[in-house]
């Protein structure tokens, strides 16, 4: 007979291509994630994987079942969610893609708040690229994405989520702590620790300077990261002087580690976008945490919201960038 539990498991190990990081994402032993694979294979006479020492790909036969196998989970799923439904619980599994830092903090907040009063729904976030958490939502893997940027795809929508503020921060004894502003113009006597140029914490930064006549390769940059958590560590470390998400370093900043200096003239900001999909069928715990985010109080989680109800359950017309 077969087992859901194994077409899980032979999905997320699709997903990762490596049956240790499958066992780690499904907290369950390497040993028994490769019983279900064989025991996949052996009922249905097929190899669903080409192994190449720790290295797994999915073989000719497992691309073809994929998608099968993502469609009857994501029915037995819905099923289920709808039946306890009925009898006037909201159940299920709520999974949101994420690509933003700002994202990062909200989203564990707003999850928290949402279980409290649908407290049988299992909330999840996952972390991964604009690019990638788009394609997550496509296939079904999630629910709805937090992103920076809208990235069209057919049967996708966004709606503006909130405006995310890129504040200058510095080690608590450098001069500038104990200023009220500097000029943008005081910028180029610094060193700074920098994100990549991809990311949205600089494309919003190169787009405030060059409001001010300023360029952003005018900054002397001494060290280039990856996300705005080790920008604020090595900030504290006293590396050089940053720029991220005034909600990342709201925490540093009440511990006395950082200090956020205002610009003079300058005011860098960004859109975060929420994007679903109209093509998928929404399940009843994504639509409770649409109704639930029209409840809330937004200033108490540090949000600006930009939708209304009848917006988001539309999700026919595009909102302008």
């Amino acid at each position: 007979m077969l087992s859901l539990d194994s077409l899980h498991v032979f999905v997320i190990a699709a997903e990762t291509e490596n049956f240790s990081k499958a066992a780690r994402r499904l907290h369950m032993s390497q040993p028994a994630v490769s019983q279900h694979i064989q025991t996949l294979e052996r009922q249905w006479g097929v190899t669903l994987f080409e192994r190449h020492g720790r290295r797994i790909r999915l073989s000719a036969v497992g691309e073809t079942l994929l998608p099968l196998a993502r469609d009857l989970l994501r029915a037995t799923k819905r099923m289920e969610e709808i039946a306890f439904t009925l009898s006037g619980q909201v159940v299920g599994h709520l999974i949101v893609g994420c690509s933003t830092t700002s994202g990062k903090y909200i989203l564990p907040r707003l999850l928290a708040r949402y279980r409290q009063k649908y407290p049988l729904v299992k909330g999840e976030v996952r972390v991964g690229t604009r690019p990638q958490v788009v394609e997550w939502l496509q296939s079904g893997e999630v629910d709805l994405v937090i992103i920076s940027e809208q990235i069209h795809r057919s049967g996708i929508h966004y709606r503006k989520f909130f405006e995310d503020e890129i504040v200058l921060i510095v080690p608590v004894d450098h001069p500038w702590a104990q200023r009220e502003s500097v000029h943008p113009t005081e910028l180029c006597g610094e060193r700074y620790v920098m994100r990549e140029p991809t990311s949205g914490t600089y494309l919003a930064l190169k787009e405030g300077l060059d409001q001010v006549g300023l360029d952003v390769e005018q900054l002397e940059s001494v060290l280039i990261l990856g996300n705005s958590e080790a920008v604020i560590m090595a900030v504290e470390e006293g590396i050089g002087l940053g720029f991220v998400p005034r909600v990342a370093a709201e925490r540093c900043v009440a511990l006395g580690r950082i200090k956020i200096v205002p610009l003079e003239g300058l005011s860098m900001h960004r859109w975060i976008y929420v994007g679903y999909s109209s093509t998928l069928p929404k399940t009843p715990a994504l639509n409770a945490f649409c109704e639930f985010m029209e409840m809330i109080d937004p200033q108490q989680i540090c949000l600006r919201p930009a939708w209304h109800s009848s917006l988001w359950y539309e999700g026919v017309k595009e909102s302008t960038p």
